[in-house]
């Protein structure tokens, strides 16, 4: 596959780190399908793909959670307790006003800082990829969270999430993966893709939490049945 590699600056994830990026050319390519290239560690970003090419890094390495297999923790049954009150649905990709506040909210109050110039070409524009959104609303209708999810084969790949930042208790990040998994179950899907878990950040090991799981190391994916369960290769 023809490409170049960018600098794209500094690690977004890790510190002390320079972040590099393959981009396939063209962008998308025709070939291989969407499915077999995040297999390679190909991730999208609005309508371009792109693999993590960082020299003497490989941290950055898929995660994708076993929909039958998957079992709660205590901790997420007690998330699905608390927001059984909220009903989730599956939608078409959008921005309209609703979302670009709640979008913009988000922004603000949990990653603090301002919106991109335009948002639509990250959380809308897909490449050709197909997909939706799920939404969850309370009992008075108001959108309290949405998922961005990519729907490629026997897989749902979460592509971004933001909710109400005035709805700690919820903990609506792990309540909407949850959301991924039940929706995954209930059309059928294997998989469901949580991009990158990043060991060391923060904001990535949670996806660890979500077991049964595989990770791509060195071009095989183990399965964990725990964060510190011992990996089998496949």
């Amino acid at each position: 596959m023809r490409g170049v590699v960018y600098h794209c600056g500094t690690c977004p994830y890790l510190p002390d780190r320079e972040f590099h990026a393959f981009h396939p050319i063209p962008n998308p390519p025709p070939e291989p399908s969407y499915r077999q290239l995040m297999d390679w560690r190909f991730r999208r970003s609005g309508s371009h793909l792109y693999m993590p090419m960082c020299p003497s890094c490989d941290a950055c390495q898929p995660i994708r959670v076993d929909v039958a297999a998957f079992a709660p923790r205590a901790d997420q049954r007690r998330c699905t307790t608390r927001n059984a009150d909220l009903t989730v649905s599956w939608m078409e990709r959008g921005l309209d006003a609703e979302r670009l506040e709640l979008y913009r909210r988000y922004q603000d109050r949990i990653h603090h800082k301002p919106v991109e110039e335009d948002p639509a070409a990250f959380l809308v524009e897909d490449g050709g990829v197909p997909g939706g959104e799920l939404h969850a609303r309370d009992a008075t209708g108001r959108l309290l969270a949405v998922s961005v999810c990519d729907r490629i084969d026997d897989a749902l790949s979460s592509v971004y999430c933001y909710y109400d930042p005035d709805q700690a208790r919820r903990s609506l990040g792990t309540f909407m993966c949850l959301a991924e998994i039940a929706h995954c179950r209930s059309v059928g899907l294997n998989w469901l893709y949580l991009g990158f878990l990043v060991r060391g950040c923060a904001k990535m090991e949670y996806k660890a939490r979500f077991a049964p799981h595989d990770v791509l190391e060195n071009g095989l994916w183990k399965r964990y049945a725990s964060p510190a369960a011992p990996a089998v290769t496949e």
